[in-house]
Order: C-alpha cells, then sequence, then structure tokens
C-alpha cells in the first residue's frame, strides 16, 4: 500500500534522531530564511523609527576636566613613598565623587526655571582615574554645550573650594599644636627667669673686703725710728674696699639667656596667636558666606604665614573644562538598531520554526 504525498504542502524538518544533538547550521538558516520577508519587514521598520529618532533627537555635547593630584616633595635621592601617594590619590576620587559634591553642583547650577536634582547630577557626571596616573578625569554630556562645561567647571570649583575650606581646619589644629607647645616653653622659660631673680635679689651684687698690710720689710723700715705706740697704731692700719661677687656674676650670666628665650618664646606665641586669629577668620568667611571684619592687629607676616599654610595643597588643576564631542552619532546609533533588530528578528524565526518541531 502506498502513499501520496502532496508536493504543494510544506512540511516541517523531522526532529532530530537520538543519536543527534543539535540541528546543523544550513537547517537552522532554513528555518530562518521561510520568514525572511517578515523579518525584513520588521528590520526595515525598525531601522526607520531608530533614524527617524536619532538623527531629529538633540545633540548631546561632551564636556572634561582634569584634576592632578601632587606626589608629596621630597629629596631629590629619596623615592616618593607609593603606598602613601596611591592613599591620597583614591583618597581625592573618593571624596570627589561623594554625594555631597553632586549636591553642592546641583544647587549651584540649577536656576529658576530649571531644577536639577542632586541624583541627575550625580549620574551625568562621570568621575574616572586613567590606569597607573595621578589624574583623575570628570566629564558630562549635556544638551547645552554651555550646560556641560559649566557642570565640569563648578563641580571642580566646589571641589577645591573644599579643599580649600579643609586646608584651614588642618591648619588652624596644627597650629593650635604649636601655640600649645609654645606656651609649654613659655611657662617653663618664665618659671626659670622668675627663680633666677630671685636668687639674684637674695645675693649681693659687691662684696666688702678688708686686708691687712703683710710686708716684713716695710715694717722693719718703718719701725727702726718709731715708738712701740705708733708701731701698735701701724699695725691696726687695714686697706678696705669691694669687688664684685662672682656668684652674682654667675646668676645675672644665666638670667640674660633666660630672659633671651623667655622673649623669644613670648614673641613666637604672639605670633601663632595672630595666625590663630587670622585662620578662624578666613574660616568664619567661609562658613559664613558674607564679608566679615578682618581682626586688628595683625602683623603682615602672620597674614603672609597663614596664606602660605592654606595656599600648599596636594591637587591642582590641569587647563581649564572644554568640550570634548559634539558628535550626534546617529549613523552609529542606527547601524547598531539595524544589527539588534536583525539578530532579534532571526532568533525569533528560529524559535517559531523550533516550536513546530516540538509540536510535531
Amino acid at each position: 500500500m502506498t502513499t501520496e504525498t502532496n508536493p504543494t504542502k510544506q512540511t516541517c524538518p523531522p526532529p532530530p534522531e537520538s543519536g543527534e544533538d543539535f540541528i546543523s547550521l544550513s537547517e537552522i538558516v532554513r528555518m530562518i530564511l521561510r520568514h525572511r520577508r517578515k523579518i525584513a519587514v520588521f528590520v526595515l521598520l525598525v531601522t526607520a523609527v531608530s533614524a527617524v529618532f536619532f538623527f531629529l533627537s538633540p545633540r548631546q555635547y561632551m564636556a572634561e576636566g582634569f584634576l592632578q593630584v601632587i606626589p608629596p616633595a621630597t629629596p631629590v635621592d629619596e623615592k616618593i613613598d607609593q603606598a602613601s601617594f596611591e592613599t591620597t590619590i583614591i583618597s581625592h576620587l573618593q571624596t570627589i565623587q561623594s554625594a555631597f559634591m553632586a549636591g553642592e553642583v546641583a544647587s549651584e547650577v540649577s536656576t529658576g526655571a530649571v531644577k536639577i536634582s542632586s541624583a541627575v547630577i550625580g549620574r551625568s557626571v562621570k568621575i574616572i582615574r586613567p590606569p597607573k596616573s595621578n589624574l583623575i578625569v570628570l566629564t558630562t554630556s549635556s544638551k547645552s554645550p554651555d550646560q556641560a562645561v559649566a557642570i565640569i567647571r563648578t563641580w571642580i570649583k566646589k571641589y577645591l573650594a573644599s579643599m580649600y575650606k579643609n586646608n584651614i581646619n588642618v591648619a588652624l589644629c596644627q597650629i593650635r599644636l604649636l601655640l600649645k607647645k609654645a606656651q609649654a616653653g613659655l611657662m617653663e622659660n618664665q618659671a626659670k627667669a622668675d627663680l633666677l631673680r630671685m636668687r639674684a635679689e637674695q645675693i649681693k651684687p659687691l662684696v666688702n673686703l678688708e686686708r691687712g698690710i703683710d710686708n716684713t720689710e716695710l715694717w722693719r723700715e718703718l719701725g727702726e725710728n718709731a715708738s712701740a705706740e705708733r708701731l701698735k697704731n701701724l699695725s691696726q692700719i687695714y686697706i678696705k674696699g669691694q669687688e664684685q661677687s662672682d656668684e652674682y656674676l654667675t646668676v645675672k650670666t644665666m638670667l640674660y639667656g633666660v630672659d633671651q628665650t623667655l622673649a623669644a618664646a613670648v614673641a613666637n606665641c604672639r605670633f601663632l596667636q595672630e595666625v590663630e586669629s587670622y585662620l578662624e577668620y578666613k574660616a568664619r568667611q567661609i562658613e559664613n558666606h558674607t564679608v566679615v571684619t578682618e581682626p586688628a592687629q595683625i602683623s603682615s607676616n602672620a597674614v603672609q604665614f597663614a596664606e602660605t599654610m592654606l595656599k600648599s595643597t596636594d591637587l591642582i588643576e590641569v587647563g581649564q573644562p572644554a568640550l570634548k564631542s559634539s558628535a550626534r552619532g546617529a549613523m552609529r546609533k542606527t547601524a547598531m538598531a539595524f544589527f539588534i533588530s536583525l539578530i532579534v528578528a532571526s532568533f525569533c524565526a528560529y524559535l517559531r520554526e523550533w516550536f513546530k518541531t516540538i509540536k510535531i
């Protein structure tokens, strides 16, 4: 008994035999090509929509800024402590990525009509460190080129301002420690000076001396024609005088040296107090964001010393933030949409044919 087959009837490929674990590549291609018209329509439709969307979408402008971490100063022949330097770089990188910085920048770039949240700013700004470098790179993209540059410039400015404020607090701690040591030394020198002054007051600066004439030859010549009574009077002759006390001179010399040290300690304490007052004035000025009256009677040396401490930093800005790229990338994105849609459509066609083999 024979069976007739209808040549016009499309049949699905038989399932793989028990010994076969997979379908051949040529069979997979045939399964996909059965839906080539649907695949072509889907791919063309997705590509056309993507092209219109990408070409009509606003251009994205990317801005870029750089910060450089400066290695600590060391003698010429001494190597840099790489572990410590690496810690400094990582500390700066973690701090500049903090949510606090994003909030500061958001409040700065937001205007009355346009409000930007710190979360949006945090997601839009990318902060990286290139491998094996001491650079920190900040990048962001925006529809407005001015806004992109403004975000990077504000981020860098705010971070440097926070570093300057931190330098004030660090300098205040250092100055107060130095002032504490100077005041302890001042008290010690003051106690020494008081003790030596008291000792000098107890010692007489001049010593009275009485000396008799001890010259046998002179007495023999004087006594040849003198009476015994006159000789008795001559024997009672004494020379009276005064001379400086050696002990008093020693104490006064020590007191002079201690007074010099005391005067230097007093001047050092006064100088450190002026520096402390100036740093406190700078801290109030930054904290209140207003003009604060500068304290009076601060020497120019104290101001210069304090400003030098505040300018000492291990982080500098390299150049100015600028636009890196303004390309829309529509062709590249459209091509990616074409290939992705083609892969998805082909995979769906293969799955449909594969499910048919399972049902059979």
